[in-house]
């Protein structure tokens, strides 16, 4: 007999739900929103994604029709790659506008990746932009806070309470019919949320992989939005003034979705601190002149490398040598710098991982803090998508950059020729940079915790509404 109760209840909470015309204008101009962003944004990912392949077209036929040059002239010269985006950026583009599009690869320098979005826009760009995710993560809530905070405290003040209770519904049993509608309202903005960018998904061509990531992007949404719709219930059955659950209830959504979201990467960045730019470089360019060690300079190194030389093949000067010296050089000094590069790259992404977990601990304030990580991850939208990203371009970097050294390692012995000259282009016919997508499987492991903090939150805010829903018989006695 309890079912169908709970299920009436249920039903009776969701008509007034869409009884109430301010919130139903609300709700559907929030889905309308969804729905238009989640299209726009696969439009967008379209057009820069055709952008991109027209670039990196161009790029190929320049770097092809160079003609007669000097290897490493050409090494110099350099080549652009330009970073390939997920389909689901379109739904959460994530960290995308902050970290760069495009990369040039140079000989002696593992370059950071160029043409943030973010670069040269308005004040308005700080917020990001109005993305599916965005929506989901700060208006659903609030959307959800405005439909229940007076659930119970408003019947409670009209006396309608009381008469639910004498009519012999239980507590618990209005609790849970209470928490079925408002659950049905989180899993049904999830559910357009989740055909929108399918859609969207559709149009920019996705895998199937990339569909089976949304599915549990949502689940992960859905559990974030139960969360505040349980807290709202549980707050509205705790206090009897409407007005107080509100206040509360914003107080905390504005705390969690706007203040910690804010303070968190200030106080991780501080205590787990992370070389800038120009001292990262500054760090690189020292142990160059000096060596790893600090104690092997430049100079000695070359002599040292000229020395072997000699003796490796039997000469007692560097004129007689049957290959040229300058591309020996130019080849232990590439496989130097590179060392160097990966060291410190690998140093500064351990600080930026060590950073991340310290802003997962401020999800025990914000259940925030587990669904963006975890969205981002899945979308390929995050650090560690742009990572591999440009470890994979620097393998190509250093494949090709050697390419041209060898060249001139074993270049055509021509006395009096002046400066050597070959077909780069042919030298580098085979060089293909083809980069892999970030794992959703690992993806997933790597953020089983942030799923599981979300389940967390959910199941204690369950808890919280029907321990406070079962005082609503003794405080209406």
């Amino acid at each position: 007999m309890g079912r169908p109760l709970a299920t009436t209840v249920a039903g009776q909470q969701w008509r007034l739900l869409m009884r109430d015309r301010r919130l139903f204008l609300l709700g559907f101009a929030l889905l309308l929103l969804l729905c238009t962003a989640g299209l726009t944004g696969a439009a967008l990912h379209a057009r820069q994604e055709a952008q991109r392949r027209d670039g990196q077209s161009e790029e190929a036929q320049i770097w092809a029709q160079q003609g007669a040059a000097n290897p490493h002239g050409a090494a110099h010269f350099g080549r652009y790659l330009f970073k390939p985006t997920s389909p689901l950026a379109a739904f959460d583009p994530g960290l995308l506008p902050q970290l760069g599009t495009s990369l040039k690869l140079e000989a002696h320098a593992s370059n950071p990746a160029r043409h943030r979005a973010i670069d040269g826009g308005t004040a308005l760009d700080r917020f990001g932009d109005l993305s599916p995710a965005t929506m989901l993560q700060v208006l659903a809530p609030l959307l959800i806070i405005l439909s229940g905070f007076a659930a119970f405290a408003g019947e409670h003040a009209r006396g309608l309470l009381r008469q639910e209770l004498a009519a012999g519904a239980g507590p618990t049993m209005l609790m849970a019919g209470r928490l079925a509608a408002f659950g049905g309202l989180a899993v049904g903005l999830v559910a357009v949320a989740a055909l929108a960018s399918g859609a969207a998904l559709g149009m920019a061509g996705a895998s199937v992989t990339d569909f089976g990531a949304l599915l549990w992007i949502m689940a992960g949404y859905a559990l974030y939005l139960f969360t505040f719709a349980a807290l709202t219930l549980g707050a509205s059955a705790a206090f009897t003034s409407a007005r107080t659950a509100l206040v509360l209830l914003l107080a905390f959504w504005a705390v969690a979705t706007l203040f910690v979201p804010r303070i968190a990467p200030s106080i991780a960045e501080s205590l787990a601190p992370t070389l800038s730019g120009p001292a990262f470089e500054a760090a690189v360019t020292k142990q160059m002149r000096e060596g790893p060690s600090g104690h092997d300079p430049q100079d000695a190194r070359l002599e040292r490398l000229r020395a072997e030389t000699m003796r490796r093949y039997g000469v007692s000067r560097i004129e007689d040598l049957p290959i040229d010296f300058n591309g020996v050089a130019l080849f232990h000094g590439e496989a130097l710098s590179t060392s160097l590069y990966r060291r410190h790259f690998a140093a500064l992404y351990e600080g930026y991982d060590r950073q991340a977990e310290i802003q997962r601990g401020f999800a025990l304030l914000s259940p925030l803090q587990a669904i963006r990580p975890w969205s981002r991850a899945l979308a390929g939208s995050d650090q560690h998508a742009h990572r591999q990203f440009l470890e994979q371009a620097e393998l190509f970097r250093y494949e090709l950059v050697q390419g041209l050294n060898r060249a001139i390692i074993f270049r055509p012995r021509r006395e009096g020729a002046g400066p050597y000259l070959a077909d780069v282009a042919a030298i580098t016919r085979d060089a293909r940079f083809t980069p892999t997508p970030s794992s959703k499987r690992e993806a997933l492991s790597r953020h089983g915790p942030d799923l599981a903090i979300l389940g967390a939150w959910a199941a204690i805010a369950t808890l919280f509404a029907f321990a406070a829903g079962s005082r609503l018989g003794r405080s209406n006695a």
